[in-house]
């Protein structure tokens, strides 16, 4: 969620503006927590800033006979966000700088933007409005890869297995409003359990191998080995919490990270990752905690994965049963955290786990985290 002192920020060329939370921006995020990640409809018009004198660097504009052409890549997923509802945007941005902009056909493959006019500054103008939405459109699109910590380890595997059994045969033995929305549907494959650290929006394959240069380079930087070792984190997983404010109707039951100088690491490699990626506008929609921290969670159960087969896509369930028989559940004691993933969501490996793009493996010496790429 949004904050006044921690304000999402938008990186354009060398300028860097932030995004002040409003009524309609901290709804949004409200109703957009982990594991209900959806896109969000087009709600409102991108005012982009009027100083013009910004160098679009990586646009190419060429004089030609009836004045100028620009030429800029966007990945396709936002291509729809640039044209707006029944045209609206780019009708906008053509009336606005007196241009003509050609956006690819559906099906070329091509991710080349076209703008055309008389004036070489309405091409660089309306360049960098198309820059601004795309930039924008990112809080509304859903996010791609993330991330993680994988939690699939047998012993943890096991009391989860332990864990989702006790819920559902004490649902099985209430039957009453507490375990209300409880059943076997909600719980996610044992194999795929993780902590998600930071989510993605990786639009293209360029972008991916820029993730994982940049995730290659966050653990070989200098800057980062006092404080962020490279060396595996022991963690003990305990206790239980929940999304929203209210226990009777909640989307996402997480475990917790217990106390430890270890969690603390955790804490700050989570934290530096999520600056870094925000950096370079590669984030997705996020949950932070009133202090500025990203929360730091392993998803146990999900409404979402029930409404996958069912119409009725709004599923919440009551917690105040599970809570009451299972709040503070050990999952994982002292247990030996020694990867870091960039994990392809919605994707599954032959282990059962998400697919991986890069892996980072956390040696017992501090100076020598290992990291592989997967080719997907």
């Amino acid at each position: 969620m949004e904050s006044t002192l921690h304000p999402q920020l938008l990186h354009l060329g060398t300028r860097h503006y932030r995004i002040n939370p409003s009524r309609h921006s901290l709804s949004a995020a409200l109703s957009v927590p982990v594991g209900e990640l959806e896109e969000l409809a087009w709600t409102h018009d991108v005012q982009c800033p009027q100083d013009s004198s910004e160098d679009t660097t990586d646009v190419t504009i060429e004089a030609e006979d009836n004045g100028f052409i620009g030429r800029l890549h966007v990945p396709a997923m936002f291509h729809r966000f640039i044209v707006g509802p029944r045209s609206t945007s780019l009708d906008q941005i053509q009336r606005d700088f007196s241009c003509k902009v050609i956006l690819p056909h559906v099906d070329s493959g091509s991710d080349v933007i076209v703008v055309r006019a008389s004036v070489r500054s309405d091409v660089h103008n309306a360049c960098r409005r198309i820059r601004w939405i795309q930039t924008d459109a990112r809080s509304k699109t859903k996010p791609t890869h993330f991330i993680s910590l994988p939690a699939n380890y047998p012993e943890l595997q096991k009391n989860f297995n332990l864990f989702r059994k006790t819920v559902l045969n004490s649902t099985q033995a209430d039957g009453g409003p507490d375990f209300a929305g409880v059943n076997s549907d909600i719980f996610p494959r044992p194999a795929s359990l993780h902590f998600t650290l930071v989510p993605l929006l990786l639009a293209n394959e360029s972008e991916v191998f820029q993730a994982c240069d940049l995730l290659k380079q966050f653990f070989e930087a200098p800057e980062h080995q006092d404080k962020i070792p490279g060396c595996p984190l022991r963690l003990t997983i305990q206790g239980l919490e929940y999304m929203n404010d209210d226990p009777n109707k909640t989307s996402v039951l997480y475990a917790k990270v217990a106390p430890s100088p270890d969690r603390k690491r955790l804490q700050n490699l989570t934290n530096a990752l999520d600056r870094l990626f925000e950096e370079h506008n590669l984030t997705g929609s996020k949950i932070q905690r009133p202090d500025g921290n990203v929360l730091l969670h392993m998803t146990v159960m999900n409404a979402r994965l029930a409404s996958r087969s069912v119409v009725n896509e709004d599923s919440q369930f009551s917690v105040v049963g599970v809570m009451r028989e299972c709040g503070n559940f050990v999952f994982a004691k002292d247990l030996l955290f020694d990867q870091i993933h960039l994990s392809v969501m919605g994707s599954q490996d032959g282990d059962g786990f998400y697919t991986n793009c890069g892996r980072v493996i956390l040696k017992q010496s501090p100076s020598a985290p290992e990291f592989l790429v997967t080719t997907t």
